[in-house]
């Protein structure tokens, strides 16, 4: 019993410091050491619960594991590029099947955290989790406030390349962040969470519109939007309940819509890609036509409105057009994590642009490229796990089965239009993934915890 308490403590730091800092540039030693010791607790973890994991509903645990079975055959039967892909082989998904244990037995963890935890860290397991998720939005806006002292300014546009080297940080675990925010202030609305959630969750939500405005991040922007109207949604189809707190809950929610409306409507004001969006979008599908997208010596094309386009949005949709070319001609995929967009382009458009090292080409979509790169089987394995966890848990009223329902489609939908399929959001990806799956294995009679929604 001890020792099951220490693996499973160990477990449980070790997933709140790489929530945390997965993302943050110069943290591969740390990272990496924090994958080791979490995963070698995890192994102890599962070899212990082999009971739980080998019952009939586990089924997708091994629907997801047998991912690194295709990634073999892969490599030794279907390689594009063997010695690339034996590089990431034993590097980037090392560290991933480190990440999948560790996710498997977390969720077993979470599932029935008195059998394996003390009972203080069974109090504090959730609120450690929820910190390591708003690690990212924490150390910006630290970064941020330093920046403010540091040079006497207030105002810093597009500051994501000062913390994190680009803006996919702050979409991907923002968007994992908002969640948590917006079911703790439904829950505490019911009376199942503190009502300090009051005051706590819209300053998580601030924090993460702060974050996604000033790195000028559209992505992060539409990520917010959807979950906000979601939420909206969720307290427009629920029965008014508690009259006793009715005034402090709709004041916190007036101060969310107003604080939301005023940064979205400047975000959109500073970003005049929105406003032609869907004349962008037609004439960036028409790759045929154009040839910007793989020779950028040729011209960006203007849309039907005489306006050049957006060489955002323009990439994005035809890179998106390409890929789908590409993949009708490879639907087993080239096998890189890496740009195997660019590897497969090369070979099909002469005239497409040269690599620059390893640098070859992605698409702006984390989907596309990993089924260019490990085809449909490889997609299924992974989203398959992840739709089962998503229905399971929605008839689950504690506060991680409704996280696995808000979680599930954030991943879906901000996998699909950022480019993620790289090293840590993998390692997130299959992370999170495997902590669903072994998470929603009890039925929802069964499941355990406190009601959230």
């Amino acid at each position: 019993m001890i020792k099951r308490t220490i693996s499973a403590t160990v477990l449980l730091f070790s997933a709140a410091i790489l929530l945390a800092i997965w993302p943050l540039p110069n943290t591969m030693a740390l990272r990496n050491v924090t994958l080791l010791c979490g995963g070698v607790a995890s192994a102890m973890l599962l070899f212990q619960e082999l009971p739980q994991l080998t019952q009939r509903r586990a089924w997708p645990v091994y629907i997801l594991l047998s991912f690194f079975i295709w990634l073999a055959l892969h490599l030794f039967l279907l390689a594009g590029n063997f010695e690339e892909q034996w590089r990431e082989f034993t590097g980037e998904w090392l560290r991933t099947f480190l990440a999948t244990l560790m996710g498997l037995a977390l969720g077993l963890l979470l599932a029935q955290p008195e059998r394996q935890l003390s009972p203080l860290l069974q109090k504090i397991q959730e609120p450690l989790l929820i910190c390591g998720l708003a690690g990212t939005v924490v150390i910006f806006c630290v970064r941020y406030a330093y920046e403010v002292l540091r040079t006497g300014q207030w105002i810093h546009q597009d500051f994501y390349m000062t913390p994190y080297l680009g803006k996919t940080p702050l979409v991907i675990f923002g968007s994992l962040f908002l969640p948590v925010m917006f079911i703790k202030i439904l829950s505490a609305r019911d009376r199942k969470s503190p009502t300090t959630w009051y005051f706590l969750a819209p300053l998580g939500i601030a924090g993460t519109i702060f974050s996604d405005y000033f790195a000028n991040t559209k992505n992060g922007m539409a990520m917010f939007f959807l979950l906000f109207v979601y939420f909206l949604f969720k307290i427009a189809g629920a029965e008014k309940k508690h009259s006793a707190q009715r005034n402090s809950f709709f004041t916190m929610l007036f101060a969310c819509i107003l604080l939301a409306g005023f940064v979205l409507k400047n975000h959109v004001e500073s970003n005049p890609a929105w406003s032609h969006i869907i004349a962008d979008y037609k004439i960036s599908s028409q790759i045929e036509l154009h040839s910007y997208w793989r020779d950028k010596t040729s011209p960006l094309p203007t849309n039907q409105n005489g306006i050049v386009v957006n060489v955002s949005t323009y990439e994005r949709v035809s890179w998106a057009y390409a890929g789908l070319e590409l993949l009708k001609e490879h639907p087993l995929g080239y096998g890189l994590i890496h740009h195997s967009f660019g590897a497969l382009a090369i070979q099909k458009w002469s005239d497409f642009h040269k690599p620059d090292g390893r640098a070859r080409g992605a698409t702006h979509s984390g989907w596309m490229d990993f089924l260019l790169g490990f085809g449909l089987p490889g997609l299924l394995t992974v989203c398959l796990p992840l739709g089962v966890s998503y229905l399971r848990a929605i008839h689950r009223t504690d506060f991680w089965g409704s996280y696995v329902v808000w979680a599930v489609p954030v991943i879906f939908v901000s996998y699909l239009i950022t480019e993620v399929c790289t090293d840590h959001f993998i390692e997130l990806l299959f992370f999170i993934t495997a902590m669903f799956c072994s998470l929603t294995l009890k039925g929802a009679d069964r499941a355990s915890g406190a009601a959230a929604d």
